[in-house]
């Protein structure tokens, strides 16, 4: 399974995995062998058919490389929860994971030993930009966003937005803390990352911002430790890897 992935991935290395979700060439139960009981059960719990593809083809995706990486079968991996939610690897020689995944696009995000994490985002989202804006940027945030012009505001609400879902998904923070607390300095223009500051995270500061490069109409960012030595991002489209995990 999933012969184009490397056959193991290293300290200090972020191996990323982005794959098309499309309902209209693939169906949720192509990937069902794949997953778990509680995760079919799960799946089922979904009621539109798209929720249900994303997340069978994830867990799908996660468990062929994991385990390909751990030497085992598939349904061998027992997938945990910690207390804030975060999933995680029981026996795991110290790979962490994290996935995301919106309209027409997932990716999943691999390291060792260092927590990180990923957000993708449609642009064509249909969204109030001004409201949300209000209740999860900083004034400094808001201003940037209206900085630019009309074309370049929903980018820019964007890339915000997933810079900070990344950090809370990176951090396992979530919903529990005020979004406006967390400043973030975007990945834009010719920088090479972002940063971020959370008042009560020391650890914060030695977080980077990576905006990673995926199909139009999608913005997708990486938070990984400073640390990091590599990013290796794979893409995939629908059929390509359906043939990768089923045949």
């Amino acid at each position: 399974m999933l012969q184009n992935i490397p056959d193991t991935i290293k300290k200090g290395e972020i191996i990323i995995l982005v794959f098309e979700i499309d309902s209209t060439q693939e169906k949720w139960s192509d990937y069902d062998k794949i997953i778990s009981r509680n995760e079919k059960n799960k799946a089922h719990e979904f009621q539109h058919l798209d929720d249900r593809l994303s997340f069978t083809k994830c867990r799908s995706v996660l468990r062929s490389t994991l385990s390909k990486w751990l030497n085992c079968n598939p349904n061998e991996i027992n997938i945990i929860h910690r207390e804030n939610g975060k999933p995680y690897l029981e026996h795991s020689k110290g790979i962490e994971f994290n996935i995301t995944h919106t309209k027409g696009l997932a990716a999943i995000a691999f390291s060792i030993d260092s927590e990180i994490g990923i957000d993708v985002e449609n642009l064509n989202r249909e969204i109030n930009l001004e409201q949300v804006a209000k209740k999860v940027f900083t004034t400094s945030e808001q201003s940037l966003i209206d900085s630019n012009n009309q074309n370049d505001k929903k980018r820019m609400f964007y890339r915000l937005w997933t810079s900070k879902e990344s950090y809370l998904k990176a951090t396992g923070l979530g919903l529990r803390v005020d979004p406006r607390k967390i400043s973030v300095d975007p990945p834009i223009e010719n920088k090479k990352h972002g940063t971020l500051k959370y008042d009560n995270d020391l650890k914060s500061d030695r977080l980077r911002l990576i905006e990673l490069k995926c199909p139009d109409p999608h913005i997708m960012t990486l938070c990984a430790p400073e640390t990091s030595k590599s990013i290796n991002t794979l893409f995939f489209n629908s059929r390509a890897l359906a043939n990768l995990l089923l045949f």
